[in-house]
């Protein structure tokens, strides 16, 4: 705590980010390798505009 004062520093985006990809290894049981389960961090923590992909 007193460590803040001195470095107002805190790692509450790396926990939040840690959060989804915990969510993600959850629900990638299926996933038979590596590859898919980095694709599937990437596609939901990179926030990416796939609207223009599809269309």
């Amino acid at each position: 705590l007193l460590a803040y004062f001195d470095h107002p520093y805190t790692n509450a985006i790396l926990e939040g980010l840690n959060s989804v990809i915990q969510n993600v290894k959850t629900r990638a049981r299926g996933f038979k390798n590596m590859g898919y389960f980095s694709t599937m961090i990437y596609l939901t923590c990179g926030k990416l505009d796939l609207s223009t992909v599809t269309t």
